[in-house]
Parts: C-alpha cells; structure tokens; sequence
C-alpha cells in the first residue's frame, strides 16, 4: 500500500486483510522502490536488492491504460423531465452518453449535430409526433443503424402502425417501469455497440 493515511488502526485493519506492507507517500518515490526490491528479495533470493530506480524509469515501464470502452449516444425527446430523469439515470447506470431535448425539431437538430446511435422519444411531442419526425429524419439523414424506440401512455393502433412502417420496432409504455426501462434501453445499448464495433 502507498497512502497518505498514517492512522494505525487503518493500517492494521489494510494488513489484516491481506496488504504486505504499506510506504507513506510523505516518504517519497525512493522508500517505495526500496520497499519493493526488498519484498521481490523475499521471495525470489537470486535477485538481490537494487538502487532504488529512477521515477521516470517507473514510468516508462508502466503498461498503457487501456482504450476506452467505447460509449454510445442516446438522444431522449420528451418534454416531461421525470421521463428524461428515468432514462438518465439507466444510461449513467450502463456508462453510456446522452443527451436531452423536449421538441421534434430540436430532435432533429440535434441527431445533424450529434449523431447519435439511439432515439429515445416521446410519441406526440408539442410541434410534431414521432411518426412524422421520423419521417423527416429519414428523408434528410443517414437514420439506417438508428435505434428507435417510442415511449406513450396512450399509443392507438394506428399509432403502433405508423411506427412499424417507419421502422420504429420498440415501444415503452409510460408510466415508465424501471425494469422495463433498463432491458429495452440495454437491449439497444448492445446492438448500437455491435454497430460501432464493427464500423471501427
């Protein structure tokens, strides 16, 4: 361990729990290459204790974080922000992005900007509903790997209609249910990661 907590019980209760040996960090760089030289001596004796090694030699031979699990984008349209809220707080729960508006036409200015991989919408927004919104992003963007899904508290059969029509194949019925909520929107997250994956 190489902490800044000086505090015995703290350090008891890290050793008990199976630490070897803990370096404050007041003591520097140099106490803790010792300290690791003398515990590789203990268990391997053919290598005897060396200098303590230069910081920037450390560096240097210190593994690449690895690269970023790639994330994908949601844009939520919904001008009720307890919906926005719920979808939110599953997309922070899978580490995924979003971003949030409350009309069709910002919808539609924000998948030019942004372009997202998901669309999560209300279906009748103030300006528009979502079939003609979505209408009109097909027309003026590349919507073809877009994961729509629709969210209503009263979607009528002509409604559901319309939506299989323009490829809209995933539905939540509002009020949303969390545990509906988080497979729909995990079930997209992982098909819109397939997608990415296999564009890289």
């Amino acid at each position: 361990m190489f902490t800044s907590s000086n505090d015995a019980s703290e350090v008891k209760d890290a050793i008990q729990k199976g630490a070897t040996d803990f370096v404050l960090k007041q003591t520097g760089v140099s106490e803790l290459t010792e300290r690791i030289a003398f515990h590789i001596s203990k268990v391997t004796p053919a290598i005897t204790p060396a200098k303590p090694v230069p910081l920037e030699q450390i560096v240097k031979t210190v593994p690449a974080a690895p690269p970023a699990q790639t994330k994908t984008t949601t844009l939520i349209i919904d001008p009720d922000e307890k919906s926005r809220d719920v979808i939110k707080a599953v997309l922070t729960r899978l580490n995924q992005n979003s971003i949030e508006v409350e009309t069709a036409q910002e919808g539609l200015i924000a998948i030019e900007r942004h372009d997202p991989d998901i669309v999560i919408t209300e279906w009748q927004l103030p300006d528009m509903d979502a079939f003609k919104m979505f209408s009109k992003l097909n027309r003026a963007h590349n919507a073809k790997n877009l994961i729509q899904i629709v969210m209503s508290d009263r979607l009528t059969p002509e409604a559901h209609r319309k939506s299989k029509y323009i490829g809209i194949n995933s539905f939540l019925d509002k009020p949303l249910n969390g545990g509906k909520v988080e497979i729909l929107i995990g079930t997209g997250v992982r098909k819109a990661l397939k997608t990415l994956k296999q564009a890289a």
